[in-house]
């Protein structure tokens, strides 16, 4: 008699509740994790994205100042010449500084090759990720 009340007042997970769980767990995992490891490289493609956007920018202000300026447009030498490529510590050219045609830029591990069109009197330089 004793016995069976003990057994009556049992609390706890049946294997079938824990089985349910363990296969939800399971479920979760296979869906986040790719999309956990995928974040990182969306982060970096990202992030370098904006610091191209971010060198056009600057580009393109320095060339529009100086078509108003007394002096008009005299050079893409010029114009590159007058832009602080300084992006963050966490970025590196590889050859210590862009070249008018662009140059590589080391991101977090990383290497890109970007690419740098030539300004004129007519457009303002355009940096993009190089094919």
């Amino acid at each position: 008699m004793l016995k069976r009340k003990l057994l009556q007042n049992d609390k706890g997970f049946t294997l079938v509740e824990i089985i349910a769980v363990l296969v939800i767990l399971g479920i979760l995992a296979v869906i986040a994790v790719p999309r956990y490891i995928d974040l990182s490289s969306n982060a970096k493609k990202t992030t370098l994205g904006k610091v191209i956007s971010d060198l056009t920018d600057r580009e393109v202000l320095t060339w529009s100042d100086q078509k108003i300026s007394a002096s008009g447009y005299v050079s893409d030498a010029k114009v590159f010449g007058a832009i602080d490529y300084t992006i963050g510590t966490d970025f590196k050219w590889n050859t210590g500084d862009p070249k008018l045609s662009g140059g590589t830029l080391d991101f977090r591990g990383e290497s890109f090759t970007l690419s740098r069109t030539i300004s004129t009197k007519a457009q303002p330089p355009l940096w993009k990720l190089a094919p």
